[in-house]
């Protein structure tokens, strides 16, 4: 005599569904992957965030550059520049940027004496804002800046807009060239040029194909 297949009875059906409805809920949730810096050239060089970028810790040449913070969401980062274009010198902004975003710095001490560098940098996702205005910079340092990293907040020698001379950018896609100049005389408020650069924070790649998975869970949890 053939057996009775065996029904699942909802004792057993239930923890199935709740593990599947589990992962779901865990996968739905936001999940960021760090926009990080691909490639350097000319006088700049990656480096780990720093214990310190205050005046005199970092000397150049070259510049710096290194991540900071990953998937910061804000409806209202001021920033000085919004998508691609060339800008030299002089102040624009403040505007507002609203969205996901990942930051990375790249910083210019001129403690050394020499004024100018110049290089570009390339990043694995597209570049959506630069900030590099000593007020603005200070607003930023805490929600986009390196956890653990003691930054120049405050200093009024701090890539002062009025005075950034011959400083340039232009960004393209996933790639910033810059020319940044500072001067380290007693008698000049332009000591150090930085640029806080915003890149789209997109989902990881993973997150697709395991809402895949969690639905193919579910699904089977149905059919018992």
């Amino acid at each position: 005599m053939n057996a009775m297949p065996t029904a699942v009875t909802p004792s057993r059906a239930r923890p199935l569904a709740r593990s599947a409805a589990a992962l779901a809920a865990a996968l739905l949730a936001p999940v960021a992957a760090q926009a990080a810096i691909l490639s350097t050239s000319g006088q700049v060089v990656q480096i780990a965030a720093p214990t310190s970028a205050v005046y005199g810790a970092l000397p150049g040449p070259p510049a710096f550059a290194w991540n900071e913070a990953s998937g910061v969401s804000s409806t209202a980062v001021l920033v000085n520049t919004l998508g691609n274009g060339t800008f030299t010198g002089g102040s624009f902004g403040p505007t507002v940027y609203a969205g996901l975003v990942d930051s990375h710095m790249i910083h210019f001490d001129a403690s050394t004496g020499v004024a100018v560098v110049q290089g570009s940098v390339t990043f694995s996702n597209n570049i959506v804002a630069v900030i590099y205005e000593n007020n603005l910079l200070d607003i930023s340092d805490g929600p986009l800046g390196a956890p653990g990293t003691i930054y120049p907040t405050g200093d009024p020698f701090r890539s002062h807009s009025s005075v950034l001379g011959t400083s340039s950018y232009t960004v393209a896609g996933n790639v910033l060239t810059f020319t940044l100049w500072a001067n380290s005389s007693a008698a000049w408020p332009n000591k150090m040029a930085e640029l806080r650069v915003l890149t789209d924070s997109v989902p990881g790649p993973g997150a697709a194909a395991l809402l895949g998975l969690a639905g193919l869970a579910g699904r089977r949890a149905r059919r018992r």
